[in-house]
C-alpha cells in the first residue's frame, strides 16, 4: 500500500502560509502554518497532523486488537496530545500522549488497557516515531437508549 501527500508553500518560513492535500482526496488544499494558527483562518500544522495519524491509528488498531479477542467495542475515541520543544534553536517532537476511551458494556478496565498497550505496539505510525508515546485507556460508560413511552 502506497498513500501520498502533497505540501506547497508560499512564503516565509513564520508569516508564509502552505496547503496540503493527500492523494485519496479526503483532504484537500488544506491550509497548514508553522503554528497551529494564523490570523482569522482556521488551519493546521505538521505536529497537528502528526497527532491525528497517531491518534487515528491507535484507535484503529485497539479496536482490530478488541476484535481479535472477541470484544465488540461501540466506539474507540483516541485523543493525543502531541509536545513540540524547541532545542538549541531547533523544534523538536518530544513526546505523545494518547488517552483511550472505549465503550463496551461489561468490558474490563484490565482488557481495555491491556489491548491499548497492544495497539501501541502494532501502530505503524507510532512505530516509526523515535519519541516517548504514553498510552492510557479506559472504559466509558454507556448509558441505556431512551425507551419510548
Amino acid at each position: 500500500m502506497i498513500r501520498s501527500a502533497v505540501a506547497v508553500w508560499r512564503g516565509s518560513p513564520l508569516i508564509g502560509e502552505g496547503q496540503v492535500s493527500t492523494s485519496s482526496g479526503v483532504v484537500s488544499k488544506a491550509l497548514y502554518a508553522a503554528g497551529s494558527s494564523t490570523g482569522n483562518e482556521p488551519c493546521t500544522s505538521p505536529s497537528e497532523m502528526l497527532a491525528a495519524a497517531v491518534a487515528s491509528c491507535m484507535s484503529l488498531m485497539v479496536v482490530q486488537e478488541m476484535r481479535r479477542e472477541g470484544m465488540k467495542p461501540e466506539l474507540v475515541k483516541t485523543e493525543s496530545v502531541l509536545t513540540l520543544e524547541e532545542k538549541k534553536g531547533q523544534w523538536d517532537v518530544t513526546g505523545i500522549e494518547s488517552n483511550i476511551t472505549v465503550s463496551l458494556p461489561g468490558a474490563s478496565e484490565k482488557k481495555i488497557q491491556h489491548a491499548a498497550m497492544i495497539a501501541k505496539g502494532k501502530c505503524p505510525i507510532s512505530r516509526a516515531l523515535k519519541v516517548p508515546i504514553k498510552v492510557k485507556a479506559g472504559v466509558q460508560a454507556v448509558e441505556a437508549e431512551p425507551v419510548a413511552v
